[in-house]
């Protein structure tokens, strides 16, 4: 078992698992006394009783801009001065805290967060992780068990979601194993590994404190403090410039205007249309921008021919396994060629499989074009996949908008106040109701469907929700 998590890092053999043990630090078993004995934290005093004004020296250990010295080193005393110059690369990109035991850097963006809560529920990294849908991480050098990248020592995964640590029976090394199918597939279990006392890494929406270490009081409360709303915005930000700052979250949020809350009540079909009209625009520029943004490259292309004499290429997305990509049948992609064997070359088609139990293959039939001669069939590397996004729907959305603002008889004047949220007496429809609802070709409905189809008959607006 010596080299049992040299996988992981040597760093965390022998003294891990007293670490996990030990729950608190050095300082803690200290008592007054003891400090200040073996520390001179007194001397100017001790040795100037004149009561003369003394002229404090930069050379003197004893000041609090200097480093600390002996024993304060555990103290850090100079972290209470204000810091002017710039922050370490390595500051969490929240608050800012930067002690190399309380960050860890996201593998996913390269960028460092701290295990600090601050303002939210969860830890800085475990907010941005869930926001960003990242899933590995790697320790800061300096802190105690050095560069690692966390991973699981059995078969390599590193979702940090998924990881967890078993204490070794000789408690002289903790070993990392995924939850699934790692920790519990009997198979991999070892004489010295004590599969029942599996932990997660995360808990409480944070990292145990002896893998990645929250900051002190005195650090949290010299951090940048943001709210939840001010981080997700920021996260908004980093998908299209992964070097926006706080600075720049400022600047946006002076020159975004928010739009109107949406009202239980309106007072015409203008404010109506004056409400939802940009909210229907935001939500499709946001659509747009998620949907351009799922762009995968080097894929390798299958080639078929269809019965419908129709070009087929099978590929694989790898977006869709880490669960970024939406895709469903009937959407339209782009695939385009960039390799050397031959002249750029791209074509529309329609997704006509999405991966399913038996493959993870997605399949893209190409429209017809003038050239089908130039397909690649030949070459099989160096493809890309872009989606093809459509405003069709918003467009809808808005057209719908504006007439039911500009013409008062697009609906009908029960609707109209419907929408506009005014009360509106509802009288039962009188219409003669079939002694049987049966329609041709289909089995009789039950009496739960014909109670369903009279309700609808019988009243003048009905919402019907499709699981399909």
């Amino acid at each position: 078992m010596e080299d049992a998590f040299s996988h992981v890092g040597n760093h965390l053999i022998s003294d891990s698992a007293a670490a996990i043990k030990a729950g608190g630090d050095d300082l803690s078993t200290l008592n007054a006394d003891a400090l200040y004995a073996s520390t001179h934290v007194g001397r100017r005093r001790a040795d100037d009783d004149d009561n003369q004004t003394d002229l404090y020296n930069d050379d003197d250990n004893d000041s609090l801009a200097s480093a600390p010295v002996g024993a304060m080193q555990g103290l850090k005393l100079g972290s209470f001065v204000e810091e002017d110059h710039e922050p370490p690369a390595h500051a969490c990109s929240y608050c800012g805290i930067h002690s190399p035991s309380s960050v860890v850097k996201c593998l996913g963006c390269e960028k460092w967060f701290c295990n600090g809560r601050g303002n939210s529920t969860s830890s800085h990294i475990v907010h941005h992780l869930v926001r960003a849908r990242h899933k590995e991480i790697q320790l800061h050098p300096a802190s105690t068990l050095g560069d690692t990248i966390l991973e699981c020592y059995n078969c390599g995964n590193k979702n940090v979601f998924l990881l967890g640590f078993i204490p070794a029976k000789a408690d002289t090394v903790v070993v990392l194993l995924c939850r699934q199918p790692c920790a519990a597939n009997t198979s991999s279990k070892d004489m010295s590994w004590d599969i029942s006392r599996w932990q997660p890494l995360i808990e409480e929406r944070a990292f145990l404190p002896w893998l990645v270490s929250a900051p002190s009081d005195a650090e949290q409360l010299r951090a940048r403090h943001l709210t939840a709303p001010m981080m997700a915005k920021l996260e908004e930000l980093w998908k299209d410039d992964s070097t926006a700052t706080i600075a720049k979250l400022a600047e946006v949020a002076s020159i975004d205007d928010e739009p109107h809350p949406v009202l239980l009540k309106y007072d015409d079909p203008y404010q109506y249309q004056n409400i939802f009209g940009p909210l229907v625009k935001m939500e499709s520029d946001y659509d747009k921008k998620l949907k351009e943004a799922q762009s995968e490259d080097n894929l390798v292309v299958r080639w078929d021919f269809g019965l419908n004499n129709k070009h087929i290429a099978s590929f694989e997305l790898h977006k869709i396994e880490s669960g970024d990509v939406k895709l469903a049948v009937g959407d339209e992609m782009r695939l385009r060629y960039t390799g050397e064997l031959r002249s750029n070359w791209e074509g529309v088609g329609y997704v006509v499989k999405i991966p399913n139990n038996q493959s993870d293959e997605v399949k893209l039939e190409l429209r017809k074009s003038g050239n089908d001669k130039s397909v690649p069939t030949e070459c099989t590397h160096n493809f890309s996949a872009d989606y093809v996004w459509k405003a069709t729907s918003y467009d809808r959305m808005q057209l719908a908008l504006k007439t039911f603002a500009v013409d008062d008889n697009s609906v009908s004047g029960f609707i109209v106040h419907k929408l506009l949220g005014r009360d509106v007496e509802v009288a039962p429809m009188k219409i003669t109701l079939p002694k049987k609802f049966t329609a041709p070709g289909l089995p009789d409905l039950n009496k739960s469907q014909v109670d369903a189809i009279k309700s609808v008959l019988q009243t003048p607006l009905s919402l019907y929700v499709s699981s399909y």
